[in-house]
């Protein structure tokens, strides 16, 4: 793996070291779309007046095709608490993008691929899953090589759809000690059934779904990145073979009791079901679900920030590993 840099980076007032990763991998086997989806930035951030070796870690990943840089938030508070902080792009987001709008907005990530006729589906999410888990890997391995981050002690992060991709990496491939999500949850088939409006997934996926995609390439191309959205919703709710593999429940029983999984959530949340995060939790041998009044799906409709919430959040969570 090729790594450039350091260059300073400077999140919420907190100074850093910014890195490019470069490691093929193969998302389509179109030579030039893997190119721009493997490469990706990474932002380590570390504590002042705390040993190295006796210093935690925490990956953050943030939601569905976001940028890295919308989890900045974190950075101070994990700092001030001594423990270093570490994110990154993951495909199809930020740097990694197709399209580079930053946007978060999948239709507009994928359109690309639409647009090449190339397979937008739950084969290629599984692969996401996959590359993202490998990146983790990849990002703790540097940060104990590069900065003698030897403590052992490592969080994973994640903000709406990055919960499922660090869960995937917790679960499937053993990496963290502790697994703290917002917004999401780790059930990748119940998180599918609340994205955007069930009936459309289904209608999507039918004879009329196939009609309607072939009549929007006619008049209104711009609008079948959606109905592939959909699709993909509809086998995951499903549950095809690589939607399955897809799933960090898929291997829960390689999780011990003393890894620890805990999720907040907003009571007034559209996306997430709060019943299904409740359930997600209690699979886990050490699994506690949080739930705020007042907050939504990255936002509060009174009190305290969302931001402030998910700040309070990580805080008690982590007090034990404060310096």
């Amino acid at each position: 793996m090729q790594i450039y840099g350091p260059d300073p980076i400077t999140f919420e007032g907190v100074t850093g070291h910014r890195y490019w990763f470069n490691e093929p991998f193969t998302f389509t086997g179109v030579a030039d779309i893997d190119e721009r989806l493997s490469g990706f930035p990474v932002a380590v951030f570390l504590p002042h007046n705390r040993p190295a070796h006796q210093t935690p870690l925490v990956i953050g990943l943030q939601g569905m095709s976001a940028p890295y840089g919308w989890n900045a938030f974190i950075v101070p508070t994990l700092t001030q608490m001594g423990i270093a902080v570490a994110l990154f792009d993951t495909p199809f987001a930020g740097e990694r993008s197709l399209v580079r709008t930053f946007s978060a907005v999948v239709q507009n990530e994928i359109k690309p691929l639409v647009d090449g006729g190339i397979a937008f589906d739950t084969q290629l999410l599984l692969r996401i899953f996959r590359c993202t888990t490998r990146d983790i890997g990849k990002v703790v391995d540097f940060c104990y090589n590069r900065y003698s981050l030897t403590d052992g002690r490592v969080a994973l992060f994640g903000v709406s759809m990055g919960v499922l991709q660090s869960a995937h990496a917790f679960t499937a491939n053993g990496l963290g000690e502790r697994l703290l999500g917002a917004i999401g949850h780790a059930n990748l088939q119940s998180f599918a059934k609340s994205w955007g409006y069930p009936l459309l997934s289904e209608l999507a996926a039918s004879p009329l779904g196939k009609l309607a995609e072939a009549l929007l390439e006619r008049f209104q191309p711009e609008l079948k990145p959606v109905i592939k959205v959909m699709q993909v919703a509809k086998k995951l709710k499903d549950g095809d073979e690589y939607s399955r593999a897809c799933n960090p429940m898929t291997y829960i029983d390689q999780v011990k009791p003393h890894r620890r999984v805990r999720l907040l959530l907003g009571a007034t949340d559209h996306i997430v079901n709060i019943r299904d995060a409740r359930w997600c939790a209690k699979q886990f041998p050490d699994g506690v679900c949080y739930v705020v009044p007042g907050m939504g799906h990255g936002q509060t409709h009174n009190g305290r920030s969302f931001v402030d919430h998910v700040r309070y959040f990580l805080v008690t969570q982590l007090a034990d590993w404060r310096g």
